[in-house]
Formats: structure tokens, C-alpha cells, sequence
């Protein structure tokens, strides 16, 4: 069978949450776009996400800064105006799973002055609860402080699928063996992927852990990548929804917890920070019983009798920096026609865009003829399942 042929301003490789926010940028901007994804939308990073998009209150306290990723500030704003279908791509139809997140501060020596010291800086950001609204999962008597977050939590395979019903026609699975070819000429890039040829002004590459194998294959080696593993916990049966922060002295949460429907009027827990980072060396019984003991600690009151332990691992792609550290930020590169991005957390997807946006128009490059009709030949794709679907043994 020879090539199918497709033209298209920009073709995209990546159907996470950066992927296709990206593809209804463009779209809104009047480019002709398309997502090629291999396997299911999201799989990897975004499904294994925990849905927060936080304004970077959480690293004030240890730190004392206003944020550890500055573009953060913005975000909740943001999302909630696409939640509401006000800016950006409408995600009326992926209902949040809360609108806020609490943080914990338990009680610790000099918890009061940090407590104050961090609420004084993140004035109109969050508030502090009275110990008479505490959850009775916390600790009883007045140690400690308790705070509400301006943080939205979404439910991610829900703005996947959002996502996707934009612009459907747009977004197409390969073959997971399909094997990725880029051409650069004079005016853009010939993509090759399995029995597609698509022409294009620019490819970018938003395929997370993916990304990799993509550069390797265009021979742009200078773009070094990293990944920081986590190990996430996931508890099945919990009786209530819990999202919450734990934190202490360091610059990252002891415990995050976020928490998603069974559709058995249950709970599954989804909790990261340092436990899953710490985790990453550990077998998963061993982080289990880990977990067990710090959640104990930190929630006197959850009820674990009924519960059910299982842990997910995940690998956070990015840029490569000097000693490991996270990028301040989404980032991108480009070389000649092709742009490769990496949005470090799923709240940035949209400066991510922007950032993509910024170098087409440094680049002068404007919408053009397109036609997608060879693009039927591949498969729509489907939602890739959370992390707590595709466990395969409880403990």
C-alpha cells in the first residue's frame, strides 16, 4: 500500500493534556493541526497525574518563597475559566473533582511562626480554618493549622476526553510500532509515520517520556533529556473524599493526597509527594508499609481497617538540568522546523502553549492549505485508564 498523503500547519506528537490543549490553540487560531498519538490518550505522565492545579502555595512553607515556579501564580485562574468555558478550550463537560485543596501543617517546633509567616505572603490565596472545621481524619485539639488552597483538582481522564471531543477528527492513534521519519526541506517537514506522509510547517513534540525516542529518530541530540521517577500510592476503599497537602519544614509536601470516585460510593486515595518520591528505591511492599505508618501519623482519624494498598509508578520527562533539578517552568526548544516541549507539570499545559504560539509567530509562520482527509485510515483513539483500573494485585 503506498503513502496516504495529509497536509497540515503543524503536526503534533503527543495526545497528553500539552498535546491537545496545544492542538485547540492552534486550531482556535486558525492553524490546521493534528495530534498523533501511539496508544491511548494520556497514558504515562498525564493519567498518572493527581489533577491539581496549584498556584505554587504548597513550596512556600520551608522555602519562604512565593513560588518555586513563578508561572504557577496564574494557573488556577486559568483552568477555571476553560472549567467554565469562558477562555481557552472549553472543558464544561470535565467537572472538577474539588474546588480547592487543603494543606496540613501538623503540629511541629516553630510550625506557628512558619504557619503565619506563610499566610502573611499568600494573602487572598489561601485561608486558614478554625479548629472547630477540621476534618475529623486530623489530629483533635488545637496544634497544628489548617488551611484552604486556591488549587481546583480536575478530573483527568474526564479533560482528556474534553480535550478530544474538540477537535476529534484531528487526533489520531499509530500503531504503536509505527515507525516516526522527519524530513526537513525548504519549507517545513515531511512527516513519515507508518503509511502516513503528512506535510507540514512545523512538528512538535509534547510525547512526555516519548520524547526521547522522537529526537533520537530526528537525530537532535542536543536537546538531553531527564526524568524524575515517582512511586505513587494508591488505598481503594476509603469512606470519604479527602484533598490535602501534609506538609513540614521541607520545600515539598510529606504526603499530597487527592481522591476519585470507585462508583461504588468509595474512595480511591491517590497520594503522592516526598512518600512517592522517597518510594522511588523501594519495592512496593516495602513503600506500602511506609505509607501505612506516615498516614497513621498524620491522619489519626482516616480508618485504613477496610482499605485496600497498591502503588503506580511514573516517570516525569523533562528537559535535562544540571544536578536533576525541575525546570522553573514548562519549556521549549526548536531546531530548524521542529519544536520539542515539555510542560513539567500538568497545570502548565497552557503556558506551554503559549510558549509554542510565541515561537511560530517569531517565525512567521501563518496558517496555509491543508487537507486531512487521509487521516481517517488511522484509528481514533481512546482514554488511557487511571492508574488505580489497571492495578493488577491488592494488598
Amino acid at each position: 500500500m503506498g503513502a496516504v498523503g495529509v497536509q497540515a500547519d503543524v503536526v503534533i506528537f503527543g495526545g497528553g493534556i500539552a498535546g491537545l490543549w496545544l492542538l485547540d490553540r492552534l486550531q482556535q487560531a486558525g492553524y490546521s493541526a493534528v495530534v498523533l498519538n501511539k496508544g491511548a490518550l494520556g497514558q504515562g505522565q498525564s493519567i498518572a497525574a493527581q489533577g491539581i492545579i496549584h498556584g505554587g502555595t504548597k513550596y512556600t512553607f520551608g522555602l519562604g518563597l512565593e513560588s518555586a515556579v513563578p508561572d504557577l501564580a496564574a494557573m488556577p485562574e486559568r483552568w477555571r475559566a476553560s472549567l467554565a468555558g469562558q477562555q481557552g478550550p472549553d472543558l464544561r463537560t470535565a467537572p472538577p473533582l474539588a474546588d480547592s485543596m487543603q494543606m496540613w501543617l501538623p503540629p511541629q517546633l516553630g510550625g506557628r511562626a512558619l504557619a503565619a509567616f506563610s499566610k502573611q505572603m499568600m494573602r487572598g490565596r489561601m485561608r486558614e480554618r478554625d479548629p472547630g472545621e477540621r476534618s475529623a481524619l486530623l489530629p483533635k485539639g488545637r496544634g497544628g493549622s489548617l488551611f484552604d488552597l486556591d488549587e481546583t483538582v480536575v478530573d483527568v481522564p474526564k479533560v482528556l476526553m474534553a480535550l478530544q471531543n474538540l477537535h476529534g477528527a484531528q487526533v489520531r492513534e499509530l500503531p504503536v510500532r509505527a515507525e516516526i521519519r522527519l524530513a526537513e526541506h525548504a519549507n517545513g517537514v515531511v512527516v513519515g509515520a507508518g503509511q502516513i506522509k503528512i506535510r507540514a510547517q512545523r512538528v512538535v513534540l509534547t510525547a512526555g517520556a516519548g520524547n526521547e525516542d522522537l529526537l533520537a529518530h530526528a537525530g537532535l541530540t542536543r536537546f538531553p533529556c531527564q526524568r524524575r521517577p515517582l512511586h505513587q500510592i494508591i488505598i481503594r476503599g476509603m469512606k470519604q473524599p479527602l484533598y490535602l497537602h501534609c506538609v513540614g519544614k521541607s520545600s515539598k509536601p510529606l504526603a499530597t493526597i487527592t481522591s476519585h470516585p470507585d462508583g461504588a460510593d468509595n474512595y480511591y486515595w491517590y497520594v503522592g509527594g516526598l512518600l512517592a518520591e522517597q518510594g522511588v528505591t523501594q519495592a512496593p511492599e516495602k513503600l506500602i508499609d511506609t505509607a501505612k505508618a506516615e498516614l497513621a501519623r498524620l491522619l489519626p482519624g482516616a480508618d485504613f481497617t477496610q482499605a485496600a494498598w497498591a502503588t503506580h509508578r511514573v516517570d516525569r520527562a523533562e528537559p535535562a538540568h544540571r544536578r536533576g533539578l525541575r525546570p522553573n517552568s514548562a519549556s521549549t526548544a526548536a531546531k530548524g522546523a521542529v519544536i520539542v516541549g515539555w510542560p513539567t507539570k500538568l497545570a502548565l499545559a497552557p503556558v506551554l502553549a503559549d510558549r509554542i504560539m510565541a515561537l511560530l509567530r517569531k517565525d512567521s509562520i501563518r496558517p496555509g492549505p491543508s487537507h486531512k482527509e487521509g487521516l481517517a485510515t488511522l484509528p481514533t483513539p481512546t482514554i488511557a485508564r487511571p492508574p488505580w483500573e489497571m492495578v493488577q494485585q491488592w494488598n
